[in-house]
């Protein structure tokens, strides 16, 4: 009986495997299929559209959407993923104490078999593309709502961020006391790979889930409707983020000496979004052990000499590395980079590094029990053993798995310029791919006025507010 007990669960899971509703589905095969259509020029039919609560799609969505400027519709969609933050952040914006989220399927299954928790950057950019895109619709008193927003946002997340961390610390010293746990964990961290998420260029970040360019756009946002005492900050905080660009020190000095475009002219900010945001796939490794310890309670040899590993790999966007210059009304500038979206979803992960070790020595732990239980009863005898073998180790593939999901749709890198007292009117801004010039006609008519590109693979993609 106790050995079926040991085998019960990877056999339903393995059955749960076979449903329509598979939960351990490859989401960088999903991509790959919405990616391929955006570089044919199939914009409109990348991804079908859906209704459904999951935050993950709707923000993907949300972002299709953006780029083929149907901006009412992308807001929809970053309203229904922005409900299911909401609910998160309500529960984090004043506290530390929050409940955290139930990681025991997870830690048991995979994490794709829990609803998705979009990650702290992500959770940052979904507010500040909701408020580009009001930005785009000329309503600038909701996109000012949007950036509130990802303040409080911001805020529910340094809480939540340093209750997870003294959690984690707390479960460290359980598994450091358990002399199997410790041991694999000794074994994986030996064999993980750290490549993507150790550069000095990650280890640099403040954070993963704060970027300068989304409170620049704060500091834009709120000179423009002539709040300059919550305008300073936004530009503060992304020089804090990025002290390399020349642009925020300029912006701050600015509304430190109250300089405004003139009357009849604009004031124009340029953002250039690059490529997509990596994708993750999950790898495998194996790792030798030596768990006969673990058998000698029955007195015989462990059946267990190796234990597969799982841990997500970057995979980056290798079509749109380098920023594009452009020129408006014939006079070239270079963008200015704003936010490495790589470095952030590489600190992320790098951050999830103890929940990922975390999750690996649990799998490792049922594993090693499962084909245990399999491999005594093939010593006692009989082909019962060697079958069960075989399904406990055929469930351990299906079942382990490094979460793939993430926002795919977000650019890789944001760049940014800013052109003062364009006098109102029409205006050509050209931006060359390629060696073929793409030209934009804008009409400028506000004060403060944006422009968004996208290039995304061999094709460029504006932006425009709706007016202009």
């Amino acid at each position: 009986m106790k050995l079926f007990q040991n085998l019960l669960l990877p056999i339903a899971l393995v059955s749960l495997c076979s449903c329509a509703s598979n939960p351990f589905s490859s989401y960088k095969n999903t991509s790959d299929a919405t990616l391929h259509k955006i570089y044919s020029g199939q914009l409109p039919v990348a991804m079908e559209a859906e209704s459904t609560s999951d935050p993950l799609y709707n923000m993907e969505y949300g972002s299709l959407l953006r780029m083929d400027q149907n901006y009412s519709q992308s807001n929809y969609y970053f309203s229904l993923a922005q409900q299911s933050v909401d609910v998160w952040a309500n529960s984090w914006m004043s506290t530390t104490g929050g409940e955290l989220s139930n990681t025991a399927l997870s830690m048991l299954v995979n994490d794709n078999a829990t609803e998705y928790q979009p990650r702290g950057y992500e959770r940052s950019f979904l507010s500040t593309y909701h408020a580009l895109n009001h930005l785009d619709l000329n309503n600038w008193e909701n996109a000012r709502v949007e950036i509130k927003r990802m303040y409080q946002i911001e805020q529910a997340t340094e809480n939540y961020n340093q209750a997870l961390y003294n959690q984690e610390a707390q479960e460290f010293q359980k598994m450091k006391q358990d002399n199997q746990q410790n041991y694999l964990s000794t074994q994986i961290l030996k064999k993980y790979n750290f490549t993507d998420i150790n550069t000095p260029q990650v280890l640099a970040l403040k954070n993963s889930y704060q970027n300068a360019f989304s409170h620049y756009l704060a500091g834009f946002v709120f000179e423009a409707l002539n709040e300059p005492s919550l305008s300073r900050p936004g530009y503060v905080k992304a020089g804090q983020l990025n002290p390399n660009n020349t642009l925020i020190q300029q912006s701050i000095d600015n509304v430190d000496s109250n300089i405004r475009s003139k009357k009849g002219t604009t004031d124009l900010l340029i953002v250039e979004e690059l490529g997509h945001a990596p994708q993750i796939k999950s790898e495998e490794i194996h790792v030798p052990i030596n768990l006969n310890f673990s058998a000698s309670q029955n007195n015989q040899q462990s059946c267990i000499n190796m234990i597969d590993v799982f841990y997500p790999r970057l995979i980056m966007d290798r079509l749109n590395t380098m920023p594009y210059s452009f020129s408006l009304d014939n006079t070239n500038y270079n963008p200015l980079l704003m936010v490495d979206v790589n470095l952030m979803v590489a600190r992320s992960i790098r951050d999830q590094t103890p929940h990922i070790i975390a999750r690996n020595v649990a799998a490792a732990v049922r594993n090693i029990a499962s084909s245990q239980a399999a491999c005594t009863a093939g010593n006692n005898g009989g082909s019962l053993g060697t079958i069960l073998s075989l399904g406990t180790s055929l469930g351990g593939m299906l079942l382990d798995r490094a979460d793939e999901r993430t926002w795919t749709l977000l650019p890789s890198k944001i760049y940014i310029n800013r052109v003062n007292n364009l006098a109102y009117g029409m205006h050509k801004i050209t931006v060359t791919i390629n060696g073929v010039s793409h030209t934009q006609s804008i009409t400028l008519n506000q004060p403060y006025q944006i422009v968004t590109f996208r290039v995304i693979g061999s094709q460029i993609i504006f932006n425009l507010q709706k007016g202009s």
